[in-house]
């Protein structure tokens, strides 16, 4: 057996096997082979390279990757789908699978497998290349960020709303927590944009290619601990209403803040003095 690359292949590949696609693990497989190799190139995966993937899905990116990088620890909540994609071909001894989820909760990563892709990938350069879930792109994301993992970038396909969510500039209606913290903590461009027809089941939303590359993983730790992604998030919770109920006019004033500006209407920079200085 080989690796489909086409529709036909994935549905005729599942179908034989009484598998079907998950709505709920947003399981909606890439059947384009071109894309595939558009998606490598972009992210220039090479043999100095370990390779997260998270989402195993039937393997038609797991196969790319292995053919170009050093190492691919290759991740996926389904194991009977996993199996079933082990089975496809002789793979080579660097490429790994592990049956698991890649949260451990919504606020981090599953140590389990970041470990593994670390031992994996000694002497190497940590990346992601991932078509991501839809469900678990923000955390994801968040974790990345905020664990501080010492990643050269991640290159990934999510939902465009999501992309939007990761690149939004102030007082867009788009721009929040996730925004901020892609500002604070990374460099981030869209790549290019995808189509649903190269899925299968088609989603009903467009989806995008992303690069994130961190620039301070210090930073992203610091933050954590201190609680910033939570005081975000609740900052955010009320983005129709003035700061001043949450924070107060004397430390607003004290950032030079209006004490009628609301939540979206603040730099990624002024989050980072309102939130990282204790409050009065």
């Amino acid at each position: 057996m080989a690796v489909p690359r086409t529709k036909t292949g994935v549905r005729a590949l599942l179908g034989a096997h009484g598998i079907h696609p998950r709505r709920l693990r947003g399981q909606n497989f890439l059947v384009d082979g071109n894309l595939i190799d558009a998606i490598v190139r972009d992210a220039g995966v090479g043999s100095q390279d370990a390779v997260l993937e998270i989402g195993t899905g039937t393997g038609i990116l797991t196969d790319a990757l292995a053919e170009r990088a050093g190492a691919v620890v290759s991740v996926d909540i389904d194991g009977e789908l996993q199996a079933l994609t082990r089975a496809l071909r002789e793979w080579p001894a660097s490429v790994r699978f592990v049956t698991a989820d890649i949260l451990a909760g919504k606020r981090k990563l599953n140590p389990a497998v970041i470990d593994l892709w670390g031992g994996a990938g000694a002497g190497l350069r940590p990346r992601v290349v991932s078509n991501l879930p839809y469900a678990i792109a923000t955390p994801v994301v968040a974790c990345l960020l905020f664990e501080g993992i010492p990643l050269v970038d991640a290159t990934l396909l999510v939902q465009r709303e999501a992309a939007e969510r990761m690149t939004a500039p102030v007082g867009a209606r788009a721009y929040g927590p996730l925004a901020i913290a892609v500002a604070l903590l990374a460099e981030a461009r869209t790549l290019r944009a995808v189509p649903p027809q190269v899925f299968w089941p088609e989603p009903k939303v467009e989806s995008a290619l992303v690069r994130l590359a961190p620039r301070d993983p210090e930073l992203g730790r610091r933050l954590a601990r201190e609680g910033f992604p939570d005081r975000l998030l609740q900052a955010f919770g009320q983005r129709r209403k003035a700061l001043r109920r949450l924070f107060g006019p004397d430390r607003l004033a004290a950032e030079g803040l209006s004490p009628d500006v609301r939540p979206q209407e603040l730099t990624p920079k002024q989050w980072l003095a309102l939130l990282t200085v204790p409050r009065r």
